[in-house]
C-alpha cells in the first residue's frame, strides 16, 4: 500500500517547479523586451525579427513530444535538470555574438530545451497529488509564466537600459544554473503517484475495467484530446504574440517609452497571473464539489477562450487607443488560464504509465501556435501601410482562432466519457460505464 505524500513535501516540489516555470518564461520574455536594441545590433527589420522569434519554436514541439515519451521511462527530476542545463548554456552565446546564425541557433536550442518544460513539470508535479486535486497546483505552475514575465518586464528592462541587453541574457542564464543547484539538493525522489504507484484508496477513482496500455492513436483521436489541444493552440497563439510583440506594439503602435511599455507589460502579466490562479481555484473547487469535469474543466476552459476571442475582437475594432489596448490585453490574458486546465483534461483520459507522453504531446501540439504567431504578426506589420494597422489585423486573426477553438472545444470535450471508453477494450467500448469509487 502506498503511503500518502507529505503535503508539505508535495508543495515544496510544486514551489520549485513554479520557480522553474518563472525562469522559463523570463527567458522567453527577454527577446521581446530586448527586441529594439537586439534588432538594431543584428540589422533586423520587422519581418526578420518575426522569423528570429519564431525560430524559438522550430524544435519546441518536436522536443516536447520526444521528451514526453522519455518521461514514461526515466525519472522526471533528472530530465528537468537536463533541460535547465541545456537552456542555460544556450543563452550564453548571446552575451557576445554578432552573428545572425548564432542568434538563430541559440533560439532554436533554447526552444528545444524549453519545449518539454511545462508538460514535464506537470508530469513531475502530478506524481505528488491525487487526480482530483491537481487543477490548483497545475495552475500554480502555469502562474509561473505570468510571474516570470511580470518580474522580467521591469527587472530585465532596467538591466537592458542601464547595463545592456547582452548582460540581461547572462542574468537569465545564471538563474538557470542556480535553480539546478537547489533542485539537486532538495529533490531526491519521485512522488508516490507515479506509474508504479498504487492510487490512494481515499482519493483516486478507478475504473472497474481498466487496462494497462491504450493505443496512442486512440488517445490522440479522442474528442477530449483534440478539443483540449485546440483550446491550448488558441491560448498559446496569444501568449506567443504577447511575449514577442506586445512590448514593440506598445512602443511603435502607441508611442510608449520602453519604461512605460515595460510597466504595461508587467500589469498585463499580473492580471494574467490572477486569472490563471483564479481559474485553477474555481475549477478545483467545482470538481471537489462533484461537478462533472466536462464542466469544471472543459466548459470552463471553453468559456475563457471564447471570452478572450470576443474581447480581442472588440479591441481590434474600437477607435479609442486606450480602450483598444485594455481590451486587447484582456483578450490575450483570458485564455491563458486554460493551459493548466487542458493538461488535467488530457491526463484524466490517459493511463498513468503513458501520462508523460500524452502531456508532452498535448503541450507540443498546442505550442505549434508559437511557430506561426510571431512570423505572421511580423509579416502583417511589415506589409501594412502603417504599423498599427498591421498589428490590428494580427489581433483580429487571434480573435477568430479563439472563437473557432471555443466552439470546437464545446462540441468535443467529454473527459469522463472518453476516459471510460479509452480504458475499455475496443470491442466492448460501446457506452460509458460508471466509475466505482473505492470506499474511504
Amino acid at each position: 500500500m502506498t503511503l500518502l505524500p507529505s503535503t508539505r513535501r508535495a508543495w515544496l516540489v510544486t514551489g520549485l517547479l513554479f520557480v522553474f516555470i518563472v525562469i522559463n518564461f523570463a527567458d522567453k520574455a527577454l527577446l521581446g523586451l530586448a527586441s529594439k536594441p537586439l534588432s538594431a545590433a543584428f540589422g533586423l527589420d520587422a519581418a526578420g525579427y518575426g522569423l528570429v522569434a519564431s525560430s524559438f519554436f522550430l524544435l519546441f514541439s518536436v522536443s516536447g513530444i520526444a521528451v514526453g515519451f522519455l518521461a514514461n521511462r526515466f525519472p522526471t527530476r533528472w530530465l528537468l535538470l537536463a533541460l535547465v542545463i541545456v537552456w542555460s548554456i544556450s543563452l550564453a552565446p548571446m552575451t557576445w555574438t554578432t552573428s545572425i546564425a548564432v542568434l538563430v541557433a541559440s533560439r532554436v536550442t533554447l526552444g528545444a530545451a524549453e519545449g518539454p518544460a511545462y508538460g514535464l513539470a506537470n508530469h513531475s508535479m502530478f506524481k505528488w497529488f491525487p487526480e482530483n486535486k491537481r487543477q490548483l497546483p497545475s495552475s500554480v505552475l502555469l502562474m509561473g509564466s505570468s510571474v516570470g514575465t511580470l518580474l522580467a518586464a521591469p527587472g530585465l528592462t532596467w538591466v537592458i537600459q542601464n547595463v545592456g541587453w547582452r548582460t540581461a541574457f547572462g542574468v537569465t542564464s545564471l538563474l538557470g544554473v542556480l535553480w539546478c543547484i537547489v533542485w539537486m539538493t532538495l529533490v531526491r525522489e519521485e512522488g508516490p503517484y507515479g506509474a508504479s504507484a498504487e492510487p490512494s484508496p481515499s482519493d483516486e477513482p478507478v475504473l472497474t475495467t481498466a487496462v494497462q496500455h491504450v493505443a496512442y492513436r486512440r488517445i490522440f483521436c479522442s474528442g477530449t484530446f483534440i478539443g483540449s489541444v485546440l483550446l491550448g493552440f488558441a491560448a498559446y497563439f496569444g501568449v506567443a504574440i504577447a511575449v514577442a510583440w506586445v512590448p514593440q506594439f506598445l512602443q511603435d503602435g502607441h508611442g510608449l517609452s520602453a519604461t512605460a511599455a515595460g510597466n504595461v507589460v508587467a500589469a498585463f502579466w499580473a492580471v494574467s497571473g490572477a486569472l490563471i490562479l483564479g481559474t485553477g481555484l474555481l475549477s478545483q473547487r467545482l470538481t471537489l464539489r462533484g461537478v462533472s469535469t466536462t464542466w469544471s474543466r472543459g466548459m470552463l476552459s471553453v468559456a475563457m477562450v471564447l471570452a478572450g476571442g470576443i474581447l480581442t475582437l472588440l479591441g481590434a475594432l474600437v477607435s479609442s487607443p486606450t480602450l483598444s489596448v485594455v481590451l486587447l490585453l484582456a483578450g490575450i490574458a483570458a485564455p491563458g488560464g486554460v493551459v493548466a486546465i487542458i493538461v488535467t483534461l488530457c491526463e484524466e483520459i490517459s493511463p498513468v504509465q503513458q501520462r508523460g507522453a500524452v502531456l508532452g504531446t498535448t503541450v507540443a501540439l498546442s505550442t505549434l501556435a508559437g511557430v506561426i504567431a510571431p512570423t505572421l504578426m511580423g509579416r502583417l506589420v511589415e506589409s501594412a501601410s502603417e504599423e498599427l494597422a498591421g498589428y490590428t489585423t494580427g489581433f483580429a486573426v487571434l480573435a477568430i482562432i479563439c472563437v473557432v477553438a471555443a466552439v470546437a472545444g464545446a462540441a468535443l470535450i467529454r473527459p469522463t466519457r472518453d476516459a471510460v471508453l479509452l480504458r475499455r477494450p475496443r470491442e466492448t467500448a460501446t457506452a460509458p460505464d460508471h466509475y466505482t469509487q473505492r470506499p474511504t
